[in-house]
């Protein structure tokens, strides 16, 4: 399987459980493990079958902005779906981390696998 990645994708949303977070937007950090749906662009050096970085990228950072979530999970949930969906991946893996959410920790989250392996 041929996996594209994108690493720290810095996002804004409203999420949290407690009401103090959901007052105004904040941010998420994303990582994305992407199945390629295709090999054609390993094999011909072509855009041809290309999962594009900036297209995923674009959509997720304006998507974030529309959603009011509690829970890392169902963000993380809401992201692989999307990716899955409209970007034909046959498989993503999801990191959602939020920054400094608890004291003496960079960041918390969770990580999910969506899709066939």
């Amino acid at each position: 399987m041929d996996v594209i990645f994108i690493r720290g994708l810095k996002c804004e949303t409203i999420l949290g459980v407690y009401d103090w977070e959901r007052v105004s937007m904040r941010p998420v950090l994303l990582d994305l493990e992407i199945a390629a749906a295709s090999s054609e662009s390993f094999e011909h050096d072509s855009a041809k079958g290309l999962m594009n970085y900036d297209s995923i990228s674009a959509r997720l950072t304006e998507l974030l902005k529309t959603l009011h979530y509690k829970t890392v999970e169902r963000l993380a949930e809401h992201v692989a779906q999307t990716v899955l969906s409209e970007f034909h991946a046959p498989w993503v893996k999801v990191t959602v981390g939020k920054p400094a959410a608890i004291k003496n920790a960079a960041m918390v989250g969770v990580v999910i696998e969506r899709g066939v392996r």
